[in-house]
């Protein structure tokens, strides 16, 4: 073989080489060490992108519910037109439940809110309904901020207001000649507006439900699922100016009025609501303490992202009429 024979075979040979073993296992272990880097980002971005949507999608419920109940609130006592929906001859709040004769919706006009505190385990709304354990609930009297001025088309079973600044009927559709109050001119049909009775409470699913008085009888409409508490505070107007204030030992705020009158000088109401997140988010354990109306140091050992929501709505047609502007 010619030298030039003997290089080249001996170049071929060396070019066709293999790795060693210790270079093997570096590139195995830079291989291991990337791919875990790689998943370890991806996982973070997965959970983070995860948690980011259960908080988007906690905040849009809070405050859409925040938002409702304080715009329901302000409504609370609106019966159009009426200047003085008080009666003194009433002196308890009909049944929210059983009290639906037109006599008794009529009555409960001098109340425009009511509630119960802390239920105990087994309550039950109108409907039978579970209430959670320890939560709160509302009930909201209002007329329709939209009218008709006459009995056509009326709903047979449908509750109405009919109203005047002095005068008021409220009856069922099928009653349609009771509505027979008049505007200045004595010919037009005065407004006749549909009459809400709603209930607003949490079940031991954790759904924030809606009843509503429709047709004579109550109607459940889920509103929000993920909510973990719901609870109201009362503001009493004790000087009859209109606002929330303090009378000697009375204070201005309560956890619930103690008395047929305490419910008719409720002028605002605060309002607490704790939601949670409506699956658990992957790798957080909730480690706050939530203290809020009546509750101190509540805690949850779970991995659903929380948050409190708070407001203050005032019940402007009550404060109102009783500040006399």
């Amino acid at each position: 073989m010619t030298k030039s024979a003997t290089y080249y075979a001996s170049r071929s040979s060396k070019q066709q080489s293999g790795f060693s073993i210790v270079e093997l296992l570096i590139a195995v272990a830079l291989g291991i060490v990337l791919s875990w880097a790689i998943l370890d980002v991806t996982l973070n971005s997965s959970r983070t992108a995860r948690e980011l949507e259960l908080t988007s999608e906690m905040v849009e419920n809070g405050r859409y519910l925040t938002n409702l109940l304080s715009n329901e609130l302000q409504l609370a006592g609106f019966y159009g037109r009426l200047e003085s929906y008080i009666d003194d001859t009433v002196t308890a709040q009909p049944d929210p439940c059983t009290g639906l004769s037109a006599a008794s919706l009529r009555n409960g006009m001098n109340y425009p809110v009511f509630g119960l505190d802390g239920v105990a385990a087994g309550t039950t709304t109108c409907n039978g309904d579970v209430l959670l354990t320890g939560s709160d609930a509302l009930l909201i009297r209002r007329a329709d901020t939209t009218s008709v001025n006459s009995t056509t088309g009326l709903d047979a079973n449908q509750h109405y207001l009919q109203e005047t600044v002095t005068a008021a009927v409220l009856d069922v559709g099928a009653n349609n000649t009771s509505f027979n109050l008049k505007e200045k001119d004595n010919a037009t049909v005065a407004a006749i507006r549909e009459y809400h009775q709603d209930i607003y409470f949490i079940g031991t699913d954790n759904v924030f439900n809606r009843l509503s008085l429709i047709n004579g009888s109550y109607t459940l409409e889920p509103l929000v699922e993920g909510v973990d508490d719901f609870q109201l505070v009362y503001g009493i107007d004790r000087s009859g100016d209109g606002v929330a204030n303090a009378d000697g030992g009375n204070a201005a705020f309560v956890e619930l009025p103690a008395s047929a009158a305490e419910w008719e000088d409720v002028v605002s109401v605060k309002v607490f609501l704790l939601l949670s997140s409506t699956s658990n988010a992957p790798g957080l354990a909730d480690g706050k303490t939530y203290s809020y109306a009546d509750k101190a140091g509540l805690t949850f050992s779970d991995s659903k992202k929380r948050r409190l929501f708070s407001g203050v709505a005032r019940l402007t047609n009550v404060s109102i009429k009783r500040a006399g502007v």
